[in-house]
């Protein structure tokens, strides 16, 4: 009686989604656990509302830009696919609206490569032949009319790759775009993207930043974990704040919320596939997992 009603209140607590996917068949469940969930959390809303103030932003000369910086598989770029999915694209006869856009930085920096990233990510046409200019304004033209409003540009810091002369050309050709069109810039990376930016005095005082720090092993990271469990198909409680699972799963993804991600998604599928229905220290014990630290480490000296 008493597994009973705690399955009722682990029940209650789940999710609408997860309960749905509760009642599916095994395979089904499984197939579910893969797919990614979102779950707010202080820091994640802090970004949203100011990506939100820049959304909003009335068209001025100098507009306010943004760059978010954390660590690899922090939640950076999950944080911007939301906002993306709060404003998706949409047709307004005769037009296509695309009041976001969201590229990845080349790793070699030019005006044209910034351009190209522009016109793939609409999927427009080009000539690889076209000069620089030429495809600046073919980018100015159509983002003027798809009423582009930001500019995501993604691991930013890639750019650090090449050279200080093609990297200032890039970064001030994304400057360009932010005045003539007045538009803001949102860049994403981790650290050394500072370091990009503090490379142009101009840029850097564009930019206001936020960071994404990694999760101590606190109150903080226990609250996470209930959340998270909220979202996992599953018909028992795991009670992943508790002492053991929380020590165990903070250890293993060294306060990275990606890496918490993806060891739940793994010992769920796990649980399911070995009948049980809640995930315990023998499921996190068992998947195939390695620290990220330990990953850098074996690529270090397999070199």
């Amino acid at each position: 009686m008493e597994n009973t009603v705690e399955n009722s209140k682990h029940y209650n607590h789940l999710t609408d989604r997860a309960k749905e996917v509760l009642s599916l068949s095994k395979t089904e469940r499984i197939s579910n656990a893969q797919k990614k969930s979102w779950l707010t959390y202080p820091r994640a809303q802090m970004i949203l509302d100011e990506l939100e103030y820049l959304y909003h932003h009335e068209r001025v000369e100098r507009m306010p830009n943004l760059a978010i910086i954390g660590d690899t598989n922090n939640g950076k770029t999950t944080i911007l696919n939301r906002f993306m999915e709060m404003h998706p694209s949409y047709v307004d006869v005769p037009s296509n609206i695309h009041p976001i856009i969201k590229i990845q930085a080349p790793i070699s920096p030019s005006e044209s490569a910034l351009y190209e990233k522009i016109l793939d990510a609409l999927r427009v046409p080009y000539g690889t032949s076209f000069s620089a200019s030429r495809k600046e304004s073919q980018v100015h033209d159509i983002l003027s009319d798809i009423e582009t409003k930001i500019l995501i540009v993604d691991e930013l810091q890639d750019i650090f790759h090449g050279d200080k002369r093609q990297r200032n050309k890039f970064l001030t050709a994304l400057k360009h775009l932010g005045n003539d069109l007045q538009i803001s810039i949102v860049g994403a990376g981790v650290t050394p993207l500072q370091r990009v930016l503090s490379s142009d005095p101009q840029m850097a005082n564009r930019f206001d930043t936020m960071k994404i720090p990694r999760w101590k092993y606190d109150k903080d990271f226990a609250r996470l974990l209930m959340g998270l469990e909220r979202t996992l198909p599953l018909k028992e409680p795991s009670n992943l704040h508790h002492a053991e699972l929380l020590a165990r799963i903070y250890d293993l993804s060294e306060g990275l919320i990606g890496e918490v991600a993806t060891i739940l998604k793994k010992s769920t599928i796990f649980a399911l596939m070995h009948n049980k229905e809640n995930i315990d220290l023998s499921v996190l014990n068992s998947i195939h997992f390695t620290k990220p630290s330990r990953r850098r480490d074996n690529i270090k000296n397999a070199h």
